[in-house]
């Protein structure tokens, strides 16, 4: 700020201040009117600005809580005391009972086997069996016809039964052969009546006897 006589603020308040050193206590009118003026025109002291409160520091992170150790496993009950003579007994009984049982079971076993096998021959008994044959004579002097009937009377089992007709069919030279059927039941074999015929009751007769075929009814 210019004051009057060409003096800036900072020049006159020196000078005022080396007036009052020398002249006494009392400031001229004037200048004290002066030194009011600069007063009330000099700038109001500048706010200081505080300083930022610093923020709170982390809190410290805390160690992890190490984990539970596991428990040592219990020990193993202890075994039971040894079971007294009364209970020895008692296992010895039923050891014999359970010897028992295996026999019961074998023998319904064999029951029911020997039902089965008896079950099985009657069926068997009842099944048959068509059988063809063929029977060559000696000689072609002989009558057929009479041979036929003399095998199915000379031939007679429980369960076999002769063919009621018989064909006659050419060999060879004038041979002829018997063409026949025979029914018979599982409990008779063929080749035996075969045997019987050819090398026993009919030998001077049959020259052979031949099972063709067998199949069941």
């Amino acid at each position: 700020m210019e004051l009057p006589g060409g003096l800036e603020a900072d020049e006159f308040g020196v000078a005022l201040s080396y007036a009052l050193l020398l002249g006494g206590d009392q400031p001229t009118s004037k200048t004290a009117s002066v030194a009011e003026t600069k007063t009330a025109n000099a700038p109001a002291p500048a706010i200081k600005k505080t300083a930022p409160v610093p923020a709170p520091a982390p809190a410290p992170k805390l160690a992890p809580t190490p984990a539970p150790k596991k428990a040592a496993p219990a020990p193993a009950p202890a075994p039971a005391p040894a079971a007294d003579d009364d209970d020895d007994d008692d296992w010895f009984a039923e050891d014999d009972d359970e010897e028992e049982k295996p026999k019961e079971v074998n023998e319904a076993l064999e029951k029911a086997k020997k039902a089965a096998m008896e079950k099985l021959a009657k069926k068997e008994a009842k099944q048959r069996s068509l059988c063809a044959l063929e029977i060559k004579p000696w000689s072609t002097e002989q009558d057929l016809m009479e041979l036929f009937k003399k095998v199915k009377k000379t031939v007679v089992r429980e369960g076999l039964v002769w063919s009621e007709n018989c064909e006659l069919r050419p060999v060879a030279f004038g041979l002829k052969k018997i063409a026949l059927t025979a029914v018979i039941n599982q409990t008779i074999s063929m080749d035996e009546i075969i045997e019987d015929i050819t090398e026993d009751l009919l030998a001077d007769e049959v020259q052979s006897m031949e099972l063709l075929s067998m199949s069941l009814l």
